[in-house]
């Protein structure tokens, strides 16, 4: 598959008409200690968090499903809340609407996207959850497996096709079927606390170099009570493979770890490229005053990104998703508010800007005993008000461009929030479709033997390359 990306010009055209409205102010704030925190085996529960109510829209009208249908929809931002509490209250009174032949089951899955994942995989074929949600790595897993329902026909009928951007679309077409709706991208940037780097005397980070050099001087200065940088490091965390792999599109130029051009997928990645990788890693991890709090190894976003708005490092890799924390705190609101600000991530030596594209897909379960109301289900989901509600609300590119003209983007500072990531999502690439979960947790354990001490990184590069090599052999991926 041809890794596709959304152009600047694209995205800017479509963001124009969002507010245009962050202040950004240089000033300090005294920072917060990090507490210490254990290696954890799984991620840490997620805080609930608050935002403001979601406005109820009138529900789109659709056509009768079948009398007493029972559906169910997994997707893990309403379990977490990642969107708020007061979204998900407007979107079960609304689907009742929509929907008024069917019901919609109130749990809506095991959380987490990794049991989100394993508990599908067990039970999909039984028929439920009817529809599911999750990340564009996994998706490549249910297809291999027969698992998600091809959407061509369903979609090419449908008369908002025209309002979703193409560059969304073609990631999740796999074998030239479409398998998923796309209702959520974003490519990664590097958030900084501009007040931070004002008070040390310190440049925006251009390099890897200057990012780790950047942030020792911040935990050094602040006498570790201000960490200068977060990366995540937990096997098993879905944000943890995604940072991994923007490092190694800027070392690779946006190529892809494998070429899935013959019959099966086959590595390209080469163990210097990932030796570089896996150093930048024990860089960020090593020295007297390290840029990543060594006691939070083995942590994931669950950490990371309440850490950033509760003043704990001075920077991190993101996306869009973090103006959601701003309702946490008052300190979360002045920092994400005043105090950030969002441009490319550093990149290393001879590299390139390119990041990982994130495209969040919306799937129909190919063994739903009720396909044409889980379909239209799935267009309740990804209409205009209900994906822009959803993403203004969580902080987030919608798939679709009238999605963009709801209240809720136009008339609120979420727009210009969005906008800083304007400059660099046309640098973001897709990734292929393989199994990306076998390969995702070897790529964090090598993370892992590095940032513990176990190998050097040429040595966990090496290995990580043969347990790939081995997945090849098994036909794994």
């Amino acid at each position: 598959m041809k890794n596709e990306k959304l152009t600047r010009r694209e995205f800017v055209r479509l963001s124009a008409i969002t507010a245009a409205g962050i202040t950004l102010a240089a000033c300090g704030a005294p920072p917060t200690a990090v507490p210490t925190a254990a290696p954890p085996t799984a991620a840490p529960a997620v805080a609930p968090t608050s935002a403001p109510a979601a406005t109820a829209v009138p529900p789109t009208t659709a056509p009768a499903a079948a009398p007493s249908a029972t559906l169910s929809f997994w997707n893990m931002p309403f379990v977490t809340q990642e969107v708020s509490p007061a979204y998900v209250t407007q979107w079960q009174a609304a689907v009742v609407k929509a929907l008024p032949n069917a019901k919609v089951d109130p749990f809506f899955g095991p959380g987490d996207y990794g049991t989100l994942r394993q508990k599908y995989l067990l039970q999909a074929k039984s028929g439920a959850p009817d529809v599911i949600e999750g990340l564009l790595e996994d998706l490549a897993v249910y297809v291999k497996q027969g698992l998600v329902e091809p959407l061509d026909d369903r979609f090419n009928a449908w008369a908002d096709k025209s309002q979703f951007v193409q560059a969304s679309i073609t990631p999740l077409t796999m074998n030239g079927k479409l398998y998923a709706l796309p209702y959520n991208t974003n490519a990664r940037g590097l958030i900084y606390r501009k007040d931070v780097l004002d008070q040390y005397g310190l440049k925006v980070p251009a390099s890897w170099s200057d990012m780790v050099t950047a942030a020792r001087t911040i935990t050094q200065k602040s006498n570790k009570q201000l960490f200068g940088f977060f990366v995540c490091t937990l096997v098993g965390d879905p944000r943890a493979p995604q940072e991994f792999i923007s490092w190694y599109f800027q070392v690779s130029g946006g190529k892809d770890m494998f070429d899935v051009s013959g019959a099966a997928p086959k590595l390209v990645a080469t163990t210097d490229q990932l030796t570089q990788v896996l150093t930048l890693y024990n860089d960020l991890f090593t020295g007297d005053f390290p840029a990543v709090d060594p006691n939070q190894r083995g942590t994931g976003w669950p950490v990371e990104d309440p850490g950033y708005a509760a003043g704990k490092w001075a920077m991190a890799p993101m996306g869009t998703w973090l103006w959601g924390r701003r309702s946490e705190s008052a300190t979360a609101k002045d920092i994400l508010e005043n105090k950030s600000v969002v441009t490319q991530l550093p990149i290393p030596e001879g590299g390139a800007h390119k990041t990982y594209f994130e495209v969040k897909p919306i799937a129909l379960n190919s063994s739903s005993k009720n396909k044409d109301a889980a379909w239209e289900l799935m267009k309740f989901i990804c209409s205009k008000d209900q994906m822009g509600m959803w993403l203004a609300d969580s902080g987030g590119v919608p798939a679709r461009k009238d999605s963009l003209t709801i209240d809720a983007f136009t008339k609120s500072a979420i727009g210009g929030w969005i906008k800083m990531f304007a400059d660099f999502l046309d640098t973001g690439v897709a990734l292929s479709p393989v199994n990306w979960g076998p390969v995702n947790e070897a790529n964090m354990k090598a993370v892992n033997y590095v940032v513990y001490g176990q190998k050097s990184p040429k040595d966990a590069a090496a290995w990580l390359v043969d347990q790939i090599h081995q997945m090849e052999t098994n036909k794994t991926l």
